[in-house]
């Protein structure tokens, strides 16, 4: 098997490091905020007088709880159900819209006028969620009371209209989700816009949040003045391809190609019973995603709206939706792939695993967690076996991912860990090597007296400390004529 080489900075398509957290994810809508978050910042609620006549409805009716649980306004719908808007429609029946059917929240849904509004202009605005636990994969839809619509009255479906729609999205640093949201240029008055964050796994958790706003009616400036700003393309799906053309077990395929006819990126997905009628939303999301959070959104997937001035994925209709991207010489291609079966033994070929990957350093104390996702082919079992550095316990996760708490380890020094992952099916296994580096907790170094000026001719070992270029260096080991600052950041000069 071939190996490649990751740099540290893409290391993370194998490799999260993280703090212990709950393995649920969880969150609110912080602009504009969800009212459960209003009526918690605003106060009142311990002592019984909040300033807020529509949160102390809230409080009367079901007590601190929905206000104490902000980031779990949820409801489990479990795979692949939550794909199928009538099940969830059923899940969280009008009138719960805004408490996602959970009883002990309900004073969330209450009729109510006084409600606290976040004051927003017709136009493109930055929607950001708080995700006190984020999660991927996962996707969104974001929902517009239609205008007319008492929104002093219970939410009801019928009340609402999808205005946005985004696949996986990278949560930043900061632990929220950003993205454009762009209320029609037409609209103004009292609205509720409704969230939706469904996460994609077995349980199917997903969070639903009512922002009251007030569209203002004065239209912001677009994201770009030039809109619609990428140049239309060919269909995404082709004429001839229906929603049922894919069988279970094939893989439907898109290649984005550069100006130059050269594979820029290829997306893919296995269809299965789960997302046998979505495959064409779920692909156009790892896209557009994909494009949004790497190259400023350069490559989308569906057409523009002109009356919601932006543009939008049409679910419901497959061949209105088409490459669209900035570099007008950019195109795509969709192909469906046969499942990969060896045409002697017709039998699943034996899987590969995830290429070896450069040792990276954490911190003491981090939660490294090794996923085997990216593994080529379908394999039956996954073993995990330790060959490098102190022994440690280990846990396996839900997905097989492999968790190593560095907190057992010696806090002081460097230890360098390696585990091997094997996967395997009837075909064969094959196997590859994770590495990383744990770095202790920083003690204060004696600092070694400077040895003078560099010299090509002297013997230097390790510890020897020299002055060149108007930097000091130091060397790690034995070393002779080579230059300080020509042995790069893991050479015998530091």
């Amino acid at each position: 098997m071939s190996k490649q080489i990751f740099k540290l900075s893409s290391i993370l398509t194998a490799m999260y490091f993280i703090v212990p957290t709950t393995a649920q994810a969880h969150g609110w809508v912080e602009f504009p905020e969800a009212r459960q978050s209003i009526c918690y910042e605003q106060g009142g609620l311990w002592t019984g007088n909040p300033p807020n006549a529509a949160c102390a409805a809230a409080l009367q009716e079901s007590g601190t709880y929905p206000f104490i649980q902000r980031n779990e306004v949820a409801i489990n719908i479990q795979a692949p159900d939550y794909l199928d808007q009538n099940i969830v429609k059923a899940a969280i029946p009008d009138g719960s819209l805004c408490y996602a059917n959970d009883s002990q929240k309900s004073g969330l849904g209450i009729a109510h006028s006084d409600w606290t509004r976040t004051e927003i202009a017709p136009g493109t605005f930055e929607f950001i969620f708080n995700a006190t636990a984020p999660h991927n994969p996962s996707y969104w839809e974001i929902y517009l009371t239609k205008p007319g619509v008492d929104v002093s009255q219970t939410l009801k479906w019928d009340d609402l209209e999808l205005i946005q729609e985004y696949g996986d999205i990278t949560v930043g640093a900061d632990k929220k989700y950003r993205m454009n949201v762009t209320i029609p240029a037409d609209r103004s008055g009292d609205a509720v816009l409704y969230t939706r964050w469904q996460r994609i796994d077995p349980v199917g958790e997903g969070f639903y949040n009512c922002s009251d706003i007030t569209i203002t009616g004065d239209e912001q400036p677009p994201v770009d003045p030039d809109l619609p700003y990428l140049n239309k393309g060919e269909q995404f799906i082709p004429s001839d391809i229906s929603i049922n053309t894919p069988q279970i077990g094939e893989s439907v395929k898109y290649d984005v190609l550069n100006q130059y006819g050269e594979v820029h990126n290829s997306f893919s997905i296995k269809i299965t019973t789960d997302n046998q009628l979505d495959w064409d939303r779920l692909l156009a999301s790892q896209i557009s995603g994909y494009y949004e959070t790497n190259h400023s959104g350069h490559v989308f997937i569906g057409d523009w709206h002109a009356e919601m001035n932006h543009y939008m994925y049409f679910r419901d209709n497959l061949h209105a939706n088409y490459f669209n991207s900035k570099d007008e010489r950019a195109s795509g291609v969709f192909s469906i792939v046969a499942e990969e079966i060896d045409p002697q033994l017709k039998a699943v070929i034996t899987p590969q695993a995830l290429q070896e990957i450069e040792i990276a350093e954490v911190e003491h104390g981090t939660v490294v967690v090794l996923h085997p996702h990216n593994t080529q082919g379908e394999f039956d079992s996954v073993q995990w076996a330790q060959l490098s550095g102190p022994a440690v316990n280990v846990e396996q996760g839900l997905y097989s991912e492999l968790m190593v708490n560095t907190e057992q380890l010696d806090s002081q020094g460097e230890h360098e860990l390696s585990f091997r992952l094997t996967v395997s099916n009837n075909e064969g296994s094959d196997s590859s090597v994770y590495g990383f580096t744990v770095i202790g907790e920083e003690e204060t170094p004696e600092v070694p007296p400077v040895e003078g000026d560099w010299d090509a001719d002297k013997v230097y070992v390790e510890g020897d400390t020299v002055t060149f270029d108007g930097r000091t260096w130091t060397a790690k080991w034995w070393t002779q004529g080579e230059q300080p600052g020509t042995t790069g950041e893991w050479g015998v000069w530091r």
